[in-house]
């Protein structure tokens, strides 16, 4: 109860206030402009309260996965020849990874020999290997500013390359643990999809890149959030099942090894992409006409890019966000509270040795929410390329407003990660409005402007009062 009137409270000065000193259409273009950040912040802060919530895990790397989900979508969307001669390659990977786990279980493989196979082959597999040609494309030309033939390989090269990317894995996947598996073939069968796909997509790159590009825009967005989001959880799983189980019982090599991780996936992106910044993706039909509509009917009806809201234009695609937000919240929400799944979820996070003792796989379970709260976090950078662009430096960005969403509703608080993210949006919204426009108080002529610092301490600020009022959050339980 103190903590909803503590929200309240916030609430009141973060828009009841404004209110009183603003007209009320910038006011409002103001709140929807905090919500739009606010979906953007969620999507990333459901991910981490998920994960601490049932794991205790800190995840560092969770902004790299945001950012690493809107590179994705983007190749997917504007230069899909890279994502269709590279992707092949870690499919093998995965394929090899998982069959030398099988075989592990019949002839150990020792870990220096496996780390070194790992390793070597790996970098076999990369030598040589020109992604530059693969990445400089043109938008108005189709197959890119390099044409298509002479930026790809030839098949056989990466055939090649596919296999020592194989080898590799299954080094790897050797010194692992096996999982347990109640029929040897059926655990093969894992490995083998993930090689037919590759096999299957490689083959057939030139006619599926063109596919894609031949696509309506809607079409193409959607495969962009369905490979971003699809990616980040795959990514996510393989983070949890291969370097975090490990460490559950060392919390500080967690904090470590997901910082390092972070680290690690933004130079990747420098070295793959380029360390420049790459303008925002075309926004789908239905928020692209250059048009002003009077009402939401009209917005439907013609696709406008703008929606008038009392009197004051407001892009739609961000209601789109904001949209996808809403969604994400009840859709996870309900998991969490009317599905088998999430029962046991919930359960685990009261009572891991009592639900393990019922027979439900808590490995499984955990892993499973680590790769939900990576897809979340993918999704979200996918669907902030239209509105935000990509820069390499985006995944810490948002992950330090996920952090303190989290901090702010509680740790682990699923619906306080919600409230949390509206509140940090909200005041992000306003301390922009008061860099860039000011306000102007009554008995003065000139606006008062801010200095820029103002705009990106304001979440900080929101933070420490609240932690002032309620140190462990709004919703977080008292410990000790």
């Amino acid at each position: 109860m103190k903590g909803i009137w503590a929200m309240g409270l916030i609430l009141l000065a973060l828009i009841g206030l404004p209110a009183f000193f603003l007209p009320l259409p910038v006011w409002a273009s103001i709140v929807l402009s905090g919500l739009t950040l606010a979906a953007l912040f969620f999507l990333v802060a459901a991910g981490l309260s998920l994960i601490f919530g049932l794991m205790d895990v800190i995840n560092f790397a969770h902004g790299t996965l945001f950012m690493l989900g809107a590179y994705l979508g983007w190749t997917v969307y504007q230069n899909p020849r890279l994502l269709l001669n590279v992707a092949p390659l870690f499919l093998a990977l995965g394929a090899g990874i998982e069959g030398g786990r099988i075989l592990s279980g019949r002839l150990p493989m020792p870990r220096a020999l496996s780390g070194f196979g790992l390793v070597g082959f790996g970098a076999m597999a990369f030598w040589n290997h020109n992604l530059g040609k693969l990445v400089a494309f043109g938008s108005t030309v189709p197959g890119g500013a390099i044409p298509t033939p002479l930026a790809q390989e030839p098949l056989g090269l990466v055939f090649a390359r596919m296999a020592a990317m194989m080898v590799a894995g299954l080094c790897g996947g050797w010194g692992m643990r096996r999982t347990r598996s109640g029929d040897r073939y059926r655990a093969w069968g894992a490995p083998a999809g993930l090689l037919l796909l590759g096999v299957l997509m490689l083959s057939g790159r030139e006619q599926i890149e063109r596919w894609i590009l031949e696509s309506p825009t809607d079409l193409r967005f959607l495969l962009a959030i369905w490979t971003g989001a699809l990616a980040g959880g795959a990514l996510g799983a393989w983070m949890e099942a291969t370097l975090i189980r490990p460490l559950y019982a060392r919390p500080i090599y967690q904090v470590l090894l997901t910082l390092g991780l972070s680290y690690v996936g933004t130079e990747l992106v420098r070295v793959v992409w380029g360390p420049g910044n790459y303008a925002p993706l075309p926004r789908p039909s239905l928020f692209a006409a250059p048009c002003l509509a009077s009402s939401v009917e009209e917005w439907l009806r013609q696709g406008c890019a703008s929606l008038n809201v009392l009197g004051r234009p407001f892009p739609t695609y961000r209601l789109l966000i904001i949209g996808v937000g809403a969604a994400m919240w009840a859709g996870i929400g309900l998991l969490l509270r009317w599905t088998r799944i999430g029962i046991a979820v919930r359960a685990a996070v009261e009572d891991r040795e009592m639900v393990e003792a019922l027979g439900i796989p808590v490995r499984r379970l955990f892993t499973g929410v680590f790769a939900m709260g990576s897809a979340l976090a993918a999704l979200g950078g996918v669907v902030a390329t239209p509105f935000l662009g990509l820069s390499p430096a985006m995944g810490l960005e948002f992950l330090l407003q996920a952090f303190i969403a989290v901090i702010i509703g509680g740790m682990g608080h699923y619906g306080g990660a919600a409230v949390g993210a509206f509140l940090v949006g909200l005041a992000r919204a306003f301390g922009d409005y008061l860099v860039t426009v000011g306000i102007t108080l009554p008995g003065l002529t000139e606006a008062i402007r801010f200095s820029p610092a103002i705009a990106r301490a304001s979440t900080v600020l929101l933070m420490a009062v609240i932690l002032l009022l309620r140190p462990s959050g709004l919703f977080g339980q008292k410990t000790g």
